[in-house]
């Protein structure tokens, strides 16, 4: 499950390693450290090293490409610079910046998806550009992880170094107390930002877990005391905060369903029913639980869930008070004139800063102008342009939407609306929905003339802070006009008015059934978004060809998963990972020969002719047809035609065809939209962060339905009688919090599991002074791992993670949200199995004596 984890860390230059250790150990490999003479070799980590590169700016030397050049210039810089030693120095020098980030399991995104993905999250941050930035991707016990590495200097051709960047990823400000840090990267948000992205780009149903109402800190399993490291206290410390916040959680989702909406939407304007239900599944065992806390938020009457256009199940959900708010912020863009609100875009923050600077000075506005933004950094650049009319400015917390400390500020700094003021916004795209709809209100009551700045190159709007890209798709200046290398620039920043007129003028798509599905050419590809018609079109596209005699008739192979018909010159694409022959998953290669007789297939791929048998690895099919997620990878060379039919598929499709403009069409499906207007509608309504009033409001009809319907048990009706309920002799058992969901939900929906669960419990718990003797004794009648798994963690005999140098580096492993081990369907069902067995008296296990008949009871044979 993708979450949002990232951790920034500071790196030093000490006596014992500078940059070419952590490399060394991040890259899997050896790098000699020529300062130090030594020779920092990991590489025998590399089994779960997956991928990685080193993004090099422009200006920089070509060697940095090599990590070994990279490290040693990275350490020769900051040793350069030292003229106090090290040991006598209080701080030491930086020499790098090291992020570690969580990412998707291979089971939600491919591998050259997360590798795409990551480099996404490095580059970022502003000004990342500008240094040489190492990534590593790890295929880890726990979930899926990346390192990066961010050099603090920049370099010339030659590889000299240069000054060290100030206000990098931080700003500080000198105060009394010392420095202090007033802006940073908001790394949960832009990581849950770019993931959640990427997978609509994908044209994926997945979301990223929300961020608890109450969230956990993620503390360190190893306490350093004197010297002495105290494992057993810390522990107990991390599992005692682990179910502090759990049970905060739990009693937050169970409260008001107004208040916890509105704290997981976190300034946005609506969530989704899925990321509902994935914190639901988080912190409640019982699916019945799930589904009923679920069910009770959705059907609150503060609560409003909304859907798609012709959706039967809303998709969406929202607040009252916030869809209120929203609506009236929309209306209001809608109803205002260019007197009132104006906007203005631009591909880049420099034009964007010019272009406001002359709308200002064209609008000859007595008084200077009150410039607001989501940080102050936000102003500067318009604040530096507009010196001369001495403006005032702040944030919009400062000015409308703080809390009274940071409204007492701008009372200050003068922020305040007044009637004939004019308010700068130059970064409205970086401000939620909830602070823009607020400040859009209160400007209209105060009578003040807003100008509103959109930066394209941000790439904001489609996921979340969408008000912005309502007001500039809706009120931007159109004679600009826009060619084919903006479309795609567009698209990610959410502004489909301009970028479907820039298709439409660029020839990019046309309305219409698709007809022509290159008969005569194997090379070209057909996006199809329904897969339910997947198949049935391959099949006919494929017939239409041997029909043109482009293809031989197909071969019928035997496979691993029934018969598959392949011809020669066919494209195939593989579903899943290959290992023998080398190939992920999402490739595409040509057919250069077919071995009916051993069911084997050769294809060409990576210049290199390789052999599939198809009896043991039949996880591919004809690339005739393909899903927009398939096409992402397809060869740029290929053409492509991309059918429109599905309208929540409707962004990504555009955005497929906008980055092959070369070598793309879009068929927009006449069912769909038959204009131009009608596309832009409908993309509009496609994006994720789009505004409440842009969907229908409509009640979940499963939540409906149990309002007259009789709760239906969890359990088999067909199992045995329960067990009576026993005396609580000892405390409850933990919940088995490290264990992945499936687990969790399988020992709290089944009474006999849950009771062996228990009696585990009291045989190997803590508090039995045999737990020793007993857990050596049942270990060896467990058929499942995970049993074994579930003794040492109910026994506290978990073996100890063998700590290395590097383990704050890594991926925290005390995280909740990560699982130990991915276990089987067949680990979990002989699991259940061995509890349920534990509860059956007279069993090998010993936890329940045997029945014995009762004095004087006559036995019927």
């Amino acid at each position: 499950m993708a979450i949002t984890f990232a951790r920034l860390m500071s790196m030093r230059l000490t006596l014992l390693s500078g940059a070419a250790r952590p490399l060394a150990y991040t890259a899997r490999t050896a790098i000699y450290d020529p300062h130090l003479d030594t020779l920092f070799d990991y590489s025998h980590l590399d089994g779960d090293y997956a991928c990685g590169d080193i993004i090099v700016p422009e200006g920089h030397p070509l060697a940095f490409k090599k990590l070994s050049v990279f490290a040693a210039s990275l350490d020769a810089a900051e040793w350069s610079k030292v003229r106090t030693a090290l040991e006598e120095r209080e701080r030491l020098p930086q020499v790098g910046l090291s992020l570690v980030v969580a990412l998707p399991p291979d089971d939600e995104l491919w591998l050259h998806e997360a590798a795409e993905l990551m480099q996404r999250i490095v580059t970022a941050p502003p000004r990342s550009n500008e240094v040489a930035i190492h990534w590593a991707i790890h295929e880890a016990i726990i979930n899926r992880h990346g390192h990066a590495w961010y050099a603090l200097r920049t370099f010339d051709a030659e590889g000299n170094a240069g000054h060290k960047l100030r206000d990098f990823m931080v700003h500080h400000r000198s105060t009394a107390a010392g420095a202090d840090i007033v802006e940073g990267v908001d790394w949960p948000s832009l990581t849950w930002e770019v993931q959640q992205t990427l997978f609509e780009e994908l044209g994926l149903d997945l979301v990223v877990d929300p961020i608890a109402p109450v969230p956990g800190k993620h503390s360190s399993p190893v306490v350093y005391v004197n010297g002495t490291i105290h494992n057993e206290r810390s522990r107990e410390r991390v599992a005692r905060a682990r179910e502090r916040a759990h049970a905060a959680n739990v009693e937050a989702i169970r409260k008001s369903p107004a208040r916890l909406v509105e704290t997981l939407l976190r300034g946005r304007s609506t969530l989704r029913t899925l990321e509902l239900e994935r914190l639901c599944a988080r912190f409640f065992d019982h699916p019945a639980d799930r589904a009923a806390n679920v069910e009770r938020i959705l059907m609150d009457d503060d609560v409003v869930t909304l859907a798609d256009n012709g959706a039967e199940k809303p998709r969406y959900l929202t607040t009252r008070r916030i869809h209120a708010l929203t609506t009236q912020a929309a209306e209001l863009i809608d109803n205002s004139s260019e007197d009132q609100i104006t906007t203005i875009t631009a591909a880049d923050r420099v034009s964007l800063v010019c272009r406001i600077a002359e709308r200002y000075h064209a609008s000859n506005h007595p008084g200077g102008p009150l410039i607001l933004g989501h940080a102050l950094s936000d102003c500067q650049d318009i604040a530096v342009a507009l010196a001369t009319d001495a403006p005032a400015f702040g944030t919009i917390d400062m000015a409308v939407t703080g809390s009274d400390d940071l409204l007492g500020i701008g009372r200050e700094r003068d922020l305040a609306l007044r009637p004939g003021r004019l308010v700068i916004v130059p970064r409205c795209d970086r401000i939620d929905d909830q602070r823009l709809a607020r400040l859009l209100l209160e400007a209209n009551k105060r009578k003040v003339q807003l100008i509103l700045g959109h930066d394209q190159s941000s790439a904001h709007g489609v996921v979340d802070r969408h008000l912005a890209v309502y007001a500039s798709d809706r009120m931007g200046a159109t004679s600009e006009r826009y060619g084919r290398n903006d479309i795609e620039r567009l698209l990610r920043a959410g502004l489909v008015r301009l970028a479907v007129e820039a298709m439409v003028d660029c020839g990019l798509l046309s309305f219409g059934e698709f007809r022509d599905r290159g008969a005569d050419d194997p090379s070209q590809f057909v996006t199809c978004q329904d897969r339910r018609r997947i198949n049935a079109l391959a099949e006919t596209i494929q017939r239409e060809r041997v029909r043109a005699k482009a293809l031989e008739p197909p071969e019928q192979l035997t496979t691993l998963r029934g018969t598959l018909g392949l011809s020669v010159g066919e494209w195939i694409v593989t579903t899943q990972a290959c290992e023998d022959p080398l190939l992920a998953a999402g490739q595409f290669a040509p057919i250069v020969a077919i071995d009916r007789t051993n069911s084997t297939i050769r294809i060409m791929h990576d210049g290199k002719i390789k052999r599939i048998d198809l009896e043991a690895f039949a996880a591919i099919r004809s690339a005739a047809t393909i899903t927009i997620r398939e096409a992402c990878g397809l060869p740029a060379d290929m053409r492509l035609a991309v059918e429109l039919t599905d309208h929540r598929r409707t962004w990504a499709a555009l955005l497929l065809v906008a980055r092959r403009h070369e070598q793309a069409q879009l068929y927009v499906d006449p069912a769909l939209a038959r204009s131009t207007e009608e596309l832009i509608d409908i993309a509009r309504r496609s994006l994720p962060g789009a505004l409440p009033h842009q969907r229908v409001m409509k009640p979940d009809p499963d939540a409906e339905i149990s309002k007259f319907l009789p709760p239906i048990e969890a359990e088999d009706p067909f199992e045995p009688e329960r067990f009576p309920e026993p005396r609580a002799a000892v405390p409850p058992p933990p919940r088995p919090i490290h264990l992945e969901e499936r687990v969790r939900g399988t020992i709290a929906s089944n009474v006999h599991a849950s009771e062996g669960y228990r009696l585990l419990y009291h045989h190997v718990g803590p508090h039995n002074l045999n737990r020793g003797p007993n857990a050596a004794r049942i270990l060896g009648l467990c058929t499942s791992d995970l049993t074994v798994a579930l003794i040492r963690f109910l026994a506290k005999l978990e073996p100890q993670r063998n700590r290395g140098e590097f383990d704050y580096y890594d991926m925290p492993p005390e995280l909740p949200e990560h699982d130990p081990a991915r276990w089987t369907l067949i680990e979990i069902q002989n699991a259940k199995y061995d509890l349920q067995t534990m509860a059956i008296a007279g069993s090998n296990w010993g936890f329940r004596p045997p029945l014995r008949p009762a004095p004087g009871a006559k036995l019927e044979l």
